[in-house]
């Protein structure tokens, strides 16, 4: 038992050191005292001595013995010389020959009390392992974003010593240690896992700042299929970018990171925001990759977030409206400006009857959803408002019945757009084959606001309609595709939407469009494969040498040859799919099941399906979407070192859930948690690592 072996070594060295005192006597003389130094280079002056600063001392005491300094071990109570021209290497060899210490140090077992609900309890055997500690310790770090710096923290400590007293708590640089060692660990299982991974990868980029060191971060995330049919987000990179970050030091980075997961033969496209450096280096990249290893020759590489492109769209139009929510906005200010004010607000919600579901919320200019949040909470409370305006004297911005009418009419029409972009930066289900619609969606809503009574909300709706235009032919073709591979809709979907916005004229020409861009990819796939093409013949040498042909392989190259009759093998595959019959809608269908199963009757459309609707609709995160400062990180993580950086917040990342699947898939298997790591991969990584 643990507690046993503890209590043992006290008592050794109680019984060893009879006589002996682990201070000098007092009456020693303080001259001869302050001259003598220990081991680790502290002195004694008077009754006092400095802090010892080697970490080998959290496992010897410090004794005065015979008018000399000695090092007595916690563990095995020998007594070893602890003069300070001897240093301190004899003790850490001791330690590592300790017998005493190795048994503490290996997994100890423990009994430990488990109480029930009726009162009873029952004894556990519980196998106590330091190295699985430390690990749990670090991914807990990273996980939290706790800083490195917890380790020293006091009442940390306690807790580990409260919850398991034979736990030895790591220092700082150790910790840091751990966590480059697991990256390093987990990272090259990860490259040799996407070096044999068969699909195309879909990329999305976005940019991280440092407040306080004013430092740039790439983030680099696929998004793709695994071999189970599930959606897979995965970070690949949180690199450092230099300044300035201009197109050619953006897509320098961006190509690096491929190359060095093996991806940049496997991309379907990469979506990034919309401006200027990212679009002029997104015109840079396809010159440094095989354009034959791309989609169409790289034609659909660069996709535009349309979280992004949305959120562009009602900026113009909320700029315009400023004007007409200003009293709102005054009097939410009004009412939640101090405690008492609240509170007051609070109590006459009680007084009318009027449930107080959600706190009075103030808007950020720059952040449009925050001024939706503000005014649909503000419209529940009209009433209060209204009653206040006639008890409070100094409320005197209370908003009119027109201001109000407005404001409904603001929420009316950014509701949409905030619906969208939260089905937009969706993480758990595909958005490619919902992007069509979505966007139709708000088109048509726009065309209709155009016909508005109200001249700022026409002003509004021209200025938002010439945005979209702006952005909408950058996505149409690819996005088009993602719909028609969604077996609900099928070119079901793009006749009855072009037919609405444009007249069925203008709608069976973007159909064909669409449905020659599918050939199109059809025909790239099966080439690739080998089915188009035509193979050199046979040569009877193997078989006049004794070597054995192939017939299955001679089969198939007479089907990729012969002569077709009608329609080519590539348009068959296709018509096939479309003359089916669309499936039944149902709310939330997993289409994903559709394509794992009844896809396979159609096997190069089924690969197609797989590489194409992963793409993102949107490059970031649901919260991120509406976010036009950027994103940040937190001051402590700011302030390390950028691969250290890196390392934190890719294991992060990789010890969520949903980057890890269900226990059925191979990127499981592949990308098991850290605390299986091998020890010997762990420990050869690290001795890698060079520190910054």
């Amino acid at each position: 038992m643990a507690s046993s072996e503890t209590s043992a070594a006290p008592a050794a060295r109680s019984s060893d050191l009879a006589g002996h005192s682990t201070t000098p006597d007092a009456t020693l003389d303080t001259s001869a005292e302050a001259s003598q130094g220990a081991a680790d280079g502290s002195v004694r002056v008077g009754t006092k001595r400095r802090k010892l600063p080697s970490f080998i001392w959290s496992d010897f005491e410090n004794v005065f013995v015979d008018g000399e300094w000695k090092a007595d071990c916690i563990y095995c109570a020998e007594i070893l010389p602890a003069e300070a021209a001897g240093g301190t290497s004899h003790l850490e060899d001791h330690l590592m020959s300790c017998a005493d210490w190795q048994a503490l140090a290996a997994p100890q077992e423990s009994r430990l009390s488990k109480a029930f609900d009726d009162g009873e309890a029952d004894w556990e055997d519980v196998l106590f392992d330091q190295a699985v500690a430390r690990k749990q310790l670090a991914m807990m770090i990273c996980a939290h974003d706790y800083p490195l710096s917890i380790v020293d923290h006091a009442g940390f400590q306690k807790l580990c010593y409260a919850l398991q007293p034979t736990f030895q708590m790591v220092s700082r640089n150790d910790i840091r240690k751990d966590i480059l060692g697991m990256y390093a660990a987990e990272k090259d299982k990860m490259v040799k896992y996407f070096a044999n991974f068969k699909g195309r990868v879909a990329i999305t980029t976005d940019m991280w700042t440092a407040e306080h060191q004013k430092r740039g971060y790439m983030v680099v995330t696929a998004h793709f299929l695994d071999e189970s049919w599930q959606l897979k987000s995965f970070m690949l990179r949180f690199v450092y970018v230099p300044v300035p970050h201009n197109a050619t030091v953006i897509c320098q980075a961006l190509h690096e990171s491929l190359v060095e997961w093996h991806l940049e033969r496997k991309i379907s496209t990469v979506t990034l925001d919309n401006c200027t450096p990212n679009d002029e280096g997104m015109e840079h990249l396809p010159d440094k990759l095989d354009l034959r290893s791309l989609l169409l020759e790289g034609k659909y590489l660069h996709m535009r977030c349309g979280a992004h492109m949305l959120n562009l769209i009602v900026k113009d139009g909320m700029d315009l409206m400023e004007k007409g929510i200003e009293r709102v906005r005054d009097s939410v200010a009004y009412w939640s400006a101090t405690p008492g004010r609240h509170e007051k607000f609070e109590k006459m919600a009680g007084t009318l009857n009027i449930e107080y579901k959600e706190r009075l919320f103030l808007d950020c200019k720059t952040r449009w959803n925050s001024t939706y949040r503000m005014l649909t909470i503000a419209l529940e409370y009209i009433e209060i408002f209204e009653t206040l305006k006639t008890r409070e004297k100094s409320f005197s911005c209370c908003p009119t019945k027109d201001d109000w009418k407005f404001a409904k009419e603001v929420c009316d029409r950014l509701k949409i757009f905030y619906d969208v972009s939260e089905s937009f930066s969706g993480t758990k289900y595909v958005t490619a084959n919902m992007f069509f619609r979505k966007i139709c969606c708000i088109q048509l809503a726009i065309r209709k606001w155009v016909a508005s009574d109200n001249e700022l909300v026409q002003t509004m709706s021209e200025e938002m309609k010439w945005k979209f235009d702006k952005y909408w032919k950058d996505v149409l073709d690819l996005m088009s595709v993602a719909t028609v591979l969604d077996p609900r809709y099928k070119l079901h979907m793009l006749q009855a939407i072009f037919g609405s916005l444009y007249g069925t004229e203008y709608a069976a020409v973007e159909v064909e469009k669409t449905r020659k861009l599918m050939a199109d990819l059809l025909k790239q796939y099966q080439e690739a494969d080998g089915v188009v093409a035509t193979s050199e013949p046979v040569s009877t040498a193997a078989a006049e040498a004794g070597g054995e042909i192939d017939i299955m392989d001679i089969f198939d190259r007479y089907m990729s040859s012969r002569p077709t009759i009608g329609a080519s093998p590539v348009q068959t595959e296709l018509d096939l799919y479309l003359e089916e019959q669309i499936i039944r809608r149902i709310p939330d269908e997993d289409i994903m099941t559709w394509w794992k199963y009844g896809g396979a009757k159609y096997p190069t459309l089924q690969r197609i399906a797989r590489d194409i609707l992963p793409i993102p609709a949107s490059a970031v995160i649901s919260e991120s979407a509406f976010n036009t400062n950027g994103r940040l990180l937190s001051p402590h993580r700011g302030q390390l070192a950028p691969s250290m950086v890196e390392a934190l917040m890719c294991m992060k990342a990789w010890s969520r859930a949903d980057m890890i699947g269900d226990g059925n898939s191979t990127l499981c298997a592949v990308f098991q948690s850290v605390l299986d790591d091998d020890e010997e991969m762990m420990n050869d990584s690290e001795s890698m690592i060079t520190e910054d």
